[in-house]
C-alpha cells in the first residue's frame, strides 16, 4: 500500500513538473508536504527528485528519457551516471542493501560534473548547474531525502 501510495505521489509530481523544472539546471521546489528537486535537458529529458517530509517515507524519482517515463519504485527503474560511473536504479531503496548504495551514489550526485541517464538503451546527458548548491548532504538536518531503511 504505501509503495501504490508513493508511486501516485511521483505520478503527480511528474505531472507538474514541467512547470516547476528549470530548463538546463537544477530547480528545488516545495509542495504538499514533499520537496521536488528537478533538472532537465530543454529536450523533454528530465529528473525529479521527491524528498517527502513525512520521515517513514522514503525518496523517489523519476525521470523521461528519450520521452519514455521511468520510476524509481520499481526494481528497473532507470540507472543514473555520474563521473561515468554508473549506479543502478540508485533511487530504489527498498532493502539494506539498496541503502547502503544509495549513500554512496548521493554523495557522488552531490558532487557530480557530468550526469547521465539511461534505460532500455537510451542515454541522455542532463546538466549538473546549480546541484552542488541544492542537494544537501543526507545527515543535514533540513534534508528531507531519506531512504526508509
Amino acid at each position: 500500500m504505501k509503495g501504490k501510495h508513493l508511486a501516485a505521489l511521483t505520478a503527480a509530481l511528474i505531472a507538474t513538473s514541467s512547470a516547476l523544472a528549470g530548463t538546463y539546471e537544477w530547480t528545488e521546489g516545495w509542495g504538499m508536504g514533499v520537496t521536488e528537486y528537478s533538472v532537465d535537458d530543454g529536450n523533454n529529458n528530465r529528473l525529479v527528485i521527491a524528498c517527502p517530509g513525512d520521515e517513514s517515507q522514503s525518496l523517489s524519482a523519476s525521470a523521461s528519457i528519450a520521452g519514455k517515463e521511468y520510476y524509481s519504485g520499481y526494481d528497473l527503474g532507470f540507472d543514473v551516471i555520474v563521473d561515468g560511473e554508473n549506479y543502478t536504479n540508485p533511487f530504489y531503496t527498498e532493502c539494506n542493501f539498496c541503502r547502503a548504495q544509495f549513500d554512496v551514489f548521493w554523495k557522488a550526485l552531490r558532487n557530480a560534473n557530468h550526469l547521465k541517464l539511461t534505460a532500455d538503451g537510451q542515454t541522455v546527458n542532463l546538466p549538473t548547474t546549480n546541484l552542488k548548491q541544492l542537494l544537501l548532504p543526507l545527515g543535514a538536518p533540513e534534508n528531507s531525502c531519506r531512504s526508509t531503511w
